[in-house]
């Protein structure tokens, strides 16, 4: 009784922390495990510049290191932030592109610390490279004449878990969009437990997935919110109601085209990929996005002819691609990895309109069917395609736009304000 009485006060005392300020106003800082311009969109960066609608936000780029540095130091885009990293001049820039109110934070390098073990030297170092970062947000915060910002923790578990002494936002909310316990051993190493101390620090967790939900709180012992990703509904639905030019990468190549876009990495089943090229030869199959599945296949995709990749592409490049593309797959693996995501392409695609078969991998994409196909066997996944061309229907279309309508940025800001502050 005594517990929930001071959790209840607890409540309280934030929601008056928060009560002599216009919400829609206060400054978001974002942190992540994303780059503002990275080589494919993320669901941190879309929620960034949609706060940005309506108030300033510092979008802090996802530390480099000393060794990153030395490893990527001749990339261009690590070339541009050279002065900021090195010596923290020009640290701030206003992404005016985007919008007057949205800015992008370099940090200074941090110190390489992931192969240290747990244990008292790693939380020293961490807790070093914490504070560095933290005071560079309060610089930039100062330098935009702000007193109050919320700081935003979008799925980086290796930074700021636990606030350093100094660092006073208004708010703490961490998000997690992974499930950390099944990713790669170098972000597992730390960020597993690491994930945890952030949802128990924080003043509001959430969650991309039910499945994630179930975890976190299980492990975590507090409430944590499901918070969907979702789609720039703007800017996909051009693929659905516009006339768009058709890209120049793909004009020669044969259609109909079965697309995918995003991360071409180790959350796709290749051998299925491999089979739907094999059993479409009259089909071509195009894949928007990095790749990195280097390791995650022994498949040499290049020597597969009706398989096509275009490489990276901007998100506002994205709806060319899907406008011209006759049915998208995704095509993830169903494995502890994939079954607490909720993929940030679902919405993008039904904005397009476009039939879609994906295979059954969480809880979340199961929840789109009937409106989309679901099928876990190359059998299957290839008669669903078929399916799917054929019985395409005008009514259909309009039925996957409107259910991508009901899933935007837009609203997932207002469903965020409502959850903190109750």
């Amino acid at each position: 009784m005594r517990k929930t009485l001071i959790i209840l006060e607890k409540k309280q005392l934030f929601m008056e922390d928060f009560s002599n300020l216009t919400l829609d106003k206060v400054t978001i800082v974002m942190t992540s495990m994303s780059r503002w311009d990275g080589e494919f969109s993320s669901a941190s960066w879309s929620l960034a510049k949609t706060f940005a609608h309506s108030q300033k936000v510092i979008y802090v780029d996802y530390p480099f290191t000393l060794l990153d540095y030395f490893k990527e130091r001749k990339k261009p885009s690590v070339a541009a932030r050279k002065t900021a990293l090195i010596w923290g001049k020009g640290s701030l820039k206003t992404l005016t592109q985007y919008s007057p109110l949205l800015y992008a934070l370099t940090p200074p390098l941090m110190l390489p610390i992931n192969w240290l073990p747990p244990g008292a030297m790693y939380d020293f170092f961490s807790n070093w490279n914490d504070k560095r970062l933290a005071n560079s947000i309060n610089r930039a915060v100062k330098e935009l004449k702000e007193e109050n910002f919320i700081f935003f923790n979008s799925f980086n578990p290796l930074y700021l878990t636990k606030l350093p002494n100094g660092f006073k936002p208004r708010a703490f909310v961490y998000q997690s969009r992974d499930n950390i316990r099944a990713l790669e051993p170098y972000l597992r190493k730390h960020g597993a437990g690491k994930e945890i101390e952030a949802v128990k620090n924080a003043d509001l967790s959430l969650v991309t997935s039910r499945m994630l939900q179930k975890d976190l709180e299980s492990l975590s012992g507090k409430n944590v919110a499901y918070f969907p990703n979702a789609a720039d509904f703007d800017l996909f639905r051009t693929a659905y109601d516009s006339q768009v030019e058709i890209p120049e990468d793909i004009k020669t190549i044969p259609k109909p085209i079965i697309g995918y876009t995003g991360n071409i990495c180790h959350r796709l089943d290749y051998d299925l990929i491999e089979s739907i090229c094999k059993a479409n030869p009259d089909k071509s199959i195009v894949m928007v996005g990095p790749r990195n599945h280097q390791g995650h296949t022994s498949i040499d995709l290049d020597k597969i002819p009706n398989l096509f990749f275009t490489g990276p592409k901007k998100i506002e490049e994205l709806p060319h691609y899907l406008a011209h593309f006759q049915i998208l797959i995704l095509p993830f693996l169903c494995n502890e990895v994939t079954k607490s995501i909720y993929p940030l392409k679902i919405n993008e695609y039904l904005a397009s309109g476009k039939p879609i078969v994906a295979t059954p991998f969480s809880e979340d994409i199961q929840s789109f069917h009937p409106l989309i196909s679901l099928e876990k066997t190359p059998a299957n996944f290839n008669e669903a395609i078929e399916i799917e061309l054929n019985s395409d229907s005008v009514q259909k279309a309009k039925s996957r736009y409107v259910e991508a309508s009901k899933n935007t940025w837009k609203g997932r800001v207002k469903l965020f304000w409502e959850l903190l502050v109750g």
